[in-house]
């Protein structure tokens, strides 16, 4: 099952739960507030699950503000009655807000893991370089399609640094750089792949050159305070490298990374 249909599958079961409790309001109550705040669980659900942690935020944060308004208009010569439903309502927005996005973070690589299992790097459990080649196939056909363009950056990290450390060290730094720093920095749409002992990838889908540019050098700053926590020398030079290209200005380099990263995992 693609993570894709899962979404699907999830969104199906909430609409079917929303719609069939706001029938029970409609013919017990007739409140539009609860119908209303029935409706915008789906908004909290549909931005955890496509958009990850940040679009959970911004998704509670939505149907917060606009249960709020209802509520209060609708309620307005019953003020406490209005605040307890907005403040239990705030609680289930939160709840499944975090919990979609917390199913979009973990879940998208498992999928892709039980159903294509040579597509997942095995120290990280990120995508690696096979996979990563296959995405920017698609996205250069998404573009010549659709007009879609999207950027790249590579975090290269000193290979120097990690020379002294143990396997299982230096095994268990790059899984946290992977997981819970370079992950935990981007949107739920954001793509990142480890395609070599000591490079990271991320593909920002309809981005140009600066927005990626912002992000990157977020990703890097953290990734150096990461190796700066643990001793490793952040504030050489070459602690990490990074590059942000463009598609399609820098059309001919990222497909020539994509014949490279094809090379490499056919090896």
């Amino acid at each position: 099952m693609k993570y894709s249909w899962f979404e699907l599958l999830a969104m199906g079961v909430g609409i079917c739960t929303v719609v069939s409790t706001s029938i029970v309001t409609v013919a017990g109550t007739n409140m539009a507030p609860e119908i209303v705040g029935q409706a915008l669980i789906l908004v909290a659900l549909f931005g955890g699950l496509h958009y990850g942690m940040k679009g959970a935020v911004v998704a509670f944060l939505i149907s917060t503000s606009v249960y709020a308004v209802v509520a209060f208009s609708f309620m307005s010569g019953q003020l406490s009655i209005a605040l307890e439903l907005l403040l239990f309502r705030t609680g289930v927005y939160g709840v499944i807000a975090l919990a979609a996005g917390f199913l979009n973070t973990h879940l998208k690589y498992l999928f892709v893991k039980l159903e294509h299992h040579d597509y997942i790097d095995d120290v990280t459990s990120l995508y690696n370089a096979k996979y990563f080649a296959k995405l920017l196939d698609n996205k250069t056909n998404e573009f010549d399609r659709y007009g879609l363009k999207f950027s790249l950056a590579s975090f290269k990290i000193g290979e120097g640094l990690f020379t002294p450390l143990e396997k299982k060290a230096k095994n268990k730094l790059t899984r946290d750089i992977g997981n819970s720093v370079i992950r935990d920095n981007l949107r739920g749409v954001d793509e990142e792949a480890r395609v070599d002992d000591a490079t990271f990838m991320l593909l920002f889908p309809n981005t140009n050159l600066e927005g990626a540019t912002i992000a990157a050098d977020r990703v890097s700053s953290k990734i150096r305070g990461y190796l700066d926590r643990h001793g490793l020398a952040a504030d050489s030079e070459d602690a990490v490298e990074t590059e942000v290209l463009e598609y399609p200005p820098n059309r001919d380099a990222i497909e020539e990374l994509a014949v490279n990263f094809s090379e490499t995992a056919s090896e």
